[in-house]
């Protein structure tokens, strides 16, 4: 003997969903939208937030000294990983150590690569000069628990190479002895070495691609100044430059100037996403209304059937809300899925399009803004069939019987 399945609030909903894929497809999108929205864009911020945080740990210097009209240069080196090749007269550190006000000053060299087997786009060589190092050495592996060695280098996590392998950049080959954790920077794409390496690596490229001028065992790229908590940065950076800009041709950038910027437009972008992320959900609330309004219409001869079978105002009721949020859990999904694949597949792309520090935050915060995310869309489909479920529950069986027949 046929069973047949016990008519319950779910199965009739899902019924009634299936007869009307198309509808239902179209409702779910609504709800799709917002969900993507919010979602990525919650999770967009989020990175940006966290790649600022993880610039602010490893700047470390309060001002960089770079040769003049190399300022952007710099910064794209340091933020977005762009490669770029500047230099300026090693001199220049130590008189800087040497000036009131500064707590440490070390060089940096920086090479651009011209290609490399490692890796599907250039890289940036930066070169430290380990003995005065403040900045790099206290982020280093900690597995790198001494100096580096001539032709030794730590890579970023961007490039494709594991500790014990040997790569060649411009003929020469060099080891690598370690690997960096993901920083939401242009380090990611950056390979570290001592200064002597890259200054080697200088000479080699030169003989590629000459440089306006011989490259020198004195040259360096930029010079970071650590200034003590009591001073005032903008005042040494001032001194600096009245001391030695038209002697060296220098500019400075002050870190805190950067990470002003970069919040700056952080919240410039969160304000949008988040305005997109309302106008969608108010979108989506008033096309489910409209929706739910002709549907209810279109079923009174439904609705006078199953309360005529027994089915009580309360159940009717029920029975609109559970409809209402299939389809928003059927939106959500969907969504929150597509929204997913494209951060998470996508996220180097997206980081580099932005082109500021971007870096996914823990597991824990990624579950956190997927569960808002989820509990606000699926809100959507029972709130925007409020309306109709109250109309239903003061329907009087006789009269939408008589308005059906």
């Amino acid at each position: 003997m046929m069973q047949h399945k016990p008519l319950t609030i779910v199965t009739i909903s899902l019924g009634n969903l299936k007869r009307r894929p198309f509808r239902t497809f179209g409702l779910a999108m609504m709800v799709a939208m917002f969900a993507f929205t919010l979602f990525g864009g919650s999770m967009l911020a989020q990175n940006l937030s966290n790649g600022i945080e993880s610039l602010s740990k490893r700047l470390g210097a309060d001002i960089l000294v770079v040769p003049g009209g190399f300022t952007k240069n710099m910064e794209g080196a340091l933020l977005r990983g762009e490669p770029s090749t500047f230099y300026l007269d090693g001199a220049l550190t130590e008189k800087i150590r040497t000036l009131p006000g500064v707590q440490q000053a070390s060089g940096q060299l920086f090479v651009a690569s011209i290609d490399a087997e490692c890796c599907v786009f250039p890289v940036q060589f930066i070169g430290y000069e380990q003995s005065t190092d403040f900045v790099i050495h206290s982020w280093l592996p900690k597995q790198i628990n001494r100096p580096l060695e001539e032709d030794e280098v730590i890579v970023g996590s961007y490039i494709l190479s594991k500790p014990g392998e040997t790569l060649t950049f411009f003929g020469r080959p060099v080891k690598v002895v370690g690997v960096l954790d993901r920083t939401g920077m242009g380090f990611d794409t950056s390979i570290f070495m001592t200064q002597s390496t890259a200054l080697h690596m200088m000479q080699a490229a030169h003989k590629i691609k000459p440089f306006p001028s011989e490259p020198s065992d004195s040259w360096i790229s930029s010079v970071m100044v650590k200034v003590p908590k009591d001073q005032d940065v903008d005042a040494v950076a001032y001194s600096i430059l009245k001391k030695y800009a038209s002697e060296f041709d220098i500019r400075v950038v002050i870190a805190k100037n950067i990470m002003r910027d970069i919040s700056t437009k952080l919240s410039r972008l969160t304000y949008l996403i988040y305005g997109l992320s309302l106008v969608f959900w108010i979108i989506a609330v008033g096309v489910l209304v409209i929706m739910f309004s002709v549907s209810f219409n279109e079923r009174k001869r439904e609705f006078s059937l199953l309360r005529v079978m027994g089915a009580t105002r309360r159940k009717l009721v029920a029975l609109v809300l559970c409809e209402s949020l299939m389809v928003s859990t059927l939106g959500t999904l969907i969504g929150i899925g597509m929204s997913g694949l494209v951060v998470f597949s996508f996220s180097t792309l997206i980081g580099s399009a932005i082109g500021l520090p971007y870096l996914h935050p823990p597991l824990s915060t990624i579950l956190m803004i997927a569960g808002t995310s989820s509990l606000l869309s699926l809100l959507v489909g029972p709130i925007a069939s409020v309306y109709s479920a109250i109309r239903l529950g003061r329907s009087d069986i006789y009269m939408m019987i008589r308005e059906n027949e």
